[in-house]
């Protein structure tokens, strides 16, 4: 079975759960483990957020302005994925991602931060013989560097999410907006 997704935008509403005085549900998703959410805590200009569980915390969050949930992958194997798309705030560079894996038992893995800072990779699963989560990238660069001397566009990069580990398929450079 193969499916795909190309990624703008995607958030789940619903009703938001009640949180301590200086916490704001950002998005959240219902997996069969219970309640996936994304929480800031404290102000904005803090920069940091909490993914908890059924309302758990399970991860620390940090140097993120915006955060949310892009795609939901319920799997024969790996327990449910879960796309979350982080950024700074700032143009230098919109996106990263994390898969976020939840076995039904309540286990939470959270990757690293990937990508090449562009905001709509296309999203495949494919889950024969294995659960196998492919991110490709177009490339990402801003449209002011096609005015440089000598510019040439960045290539396409892929991702691939298996049994746990993620990793780059073929190595383009690592962007940061830092």
């Amino acid at each position: 079975m193969l499916l795909s997704l190309c990624v703008s935008t995607w958030a789940q509403g619903g009703a938001k759960p009640a949180l301590p005085r200086g916490s704001e549900t950002v998005d959240s998703v219902l997996t069969k483990a219970g309640q996936l959410t994304i929480v800031r805590v404290g102000d904005a200009t803090d920069m940091k957020m909490e993914l908890r569980l059924k309302g758990r915390k399970v991860f620390d969050i940090t140097e993120t302005m915006e955060a949310s949930f892009v795609a939901q992958f319920r799997t024969y194997n790996s327990g449910e994925l879960v796309v979350m798309y982080t950024s700074e705030g700032g143009s230098a560079c919109p996106a990263q991602f994390r898969v976020v894996r939840v076995e039904d038992g309540g286990r939470v893995s959270v990757t690293d931060e990937f990508g090449d800072c562009g905001d709509s990779p296309t999203i495949t699963l494919q889950q024969l013989p294995e659960d196998e989560l492919t991110f490709r990238f177009q490339g990402y660069y801003h449209l002011s560097d096609e005015q440089e001397p000598g510019f040439k566009k960045p290539p396409p990069s892929t991702w691939v999410y298996k049994k746990g580990v993620l990793r780059q398929l073929n190595a383009a450079p690592a962007r940061r907006g830092k």
